[in-house]
């Protein structure tokens, strides 16, 4: 295993818990880590889109199945300039924000 591979996998457990993802979010995360994607921006409280919500940036589109999210959690397009990014899972629970890809508006 790679250095890098070995770097992400400790970051990967470090998602969850105190300032992290939900476990609902961080088992999205690390199934993305296991099919090629990295973190861009690790999890941080954010305040925003709820004053409870924890966001995160994955380097690339989502590469998990986007039509079946896990219970709690939903799927959306953004593709908003003003944001950057393309897709984004949202925790309904915990509020917390995933979100990956580049913006694709022209």
């Amino acid at each position: 295993m790679g250095k890098k591979r070995k770097l992400q996998r400790v970051h990967a457990k470090s998602i969850v818990g105190a300032g992290g993802f939900c476990s609902e979010i961080a088992a999205i995360v690390s199934a993305e880590i296991a099919l090629g994607n990295r973190i861009a921006q690790a999890p941080e409280h954010a305040g925003w889109p709820e004053a409870e919500s924890v966001f995160g940036e994955l380097a690339e589109d989502f590469r998990t199945d986007i039509q079946h999210p896990p219970a709690n959690v939903s799927y959306s397009v953004c593709n908003d300039p003003h944001y950057g990014w393309y897709g984004e899972y949202y925790c309904k629970i915990h509020k917390h924000l995933l979100v990956a890809g580049k913006c694709r508006h022209k």
